[in-house]
């Protein structure tokens, strides 16, 4: 019930004046890691796949009330071939793919921020990593960076294409934190305003 309350406010606020720049759209959303790959873990034990796919369901329901197609690489704990993952997004034709990380730094309890990478210079996949970057930087309260670097999954990408690493499990307040259920859905609203300010200003600049 929350979850809906949070929905219905955050369309009044700033969702409805984007109208349905979404519909038509069709994004890809790709939870990192799965199955055996459990990909980070954080101080007290909390699963970085277990958390990138929570997430990631959240933003799936969404974006799909926005009226867009999405499709998703994994919906459960299985483990997915970085190539199969991207292949996915290559044959829907996707407006977007979006792969959903949380970062680790082993050693630095403290440390926290949002990194989004790219890595094709000939499309619009840089100005999606800033949308979506500053959108989740703001939310989280964190300092955000946008990086250029050759992951897999952008790489073999014929399509704009970002890896998200929207914070560091690593953080013991962030580890806390990521463990309250609204804290996921609060996450995965700030993606969502960063995708939808990447289609509604796509060829300008971030606003």
């Amino acid at each position: 019930m929350k979850k809906l309350i949070v929905f219905f406010l955050l369309a009044f606020l700033y969702v409805l004046p984007f109208g349905m720049v979404l519909s038509g759209k069709v994004i890809v959303l790709d939870p990192g890691h799965g199955g055996i790959d459990k990909g980070a873990v954080g101080p007290s034990g909390l699963l970085e796949k277990k958390i990138n796919l929570e997430l990631v369901m959240d933003l799936a329901g969404i974006l799909k009330a926005q009226g867009a197609t999405v499709y998703l690489t994994r919906t459960s704990d299985k483990y997915v071939y970085l190539e199969d993952r991207i292949e996915l997004a290559n044959k829907k034709h996707a407006d977007l793919f979006v792969c959903v990380h949380h970062n680790s730094l082993e050693g630095y309890p403290k440390f926290d921020e949002t990194e989004v990478f790219y890595l094709n210079e000939g499309d619009t996949s840089k100005f999606a990593a800033e949308c979506i970057a500053s959108a989740v930087g703001k939310a989280l309260d964190l300092k955000w960076k946008v990086k250029k670097d050759d992951f897999k999954v952008l790489r073999l990408a014929k399509i704009p294409a970002v890896l998200v690493e929207s914070s560091f499990i690593s953080c013991v307040k962030r580890e806390k934190w990521l463990r309250n259920p609204f804290n996921i859905w609060k996450e995965s609203v700030a993606l969502d305003f960063g995708i939808l300010s990447y289609f509604e200003n796509v060829g300008g600049e971030v606003k």
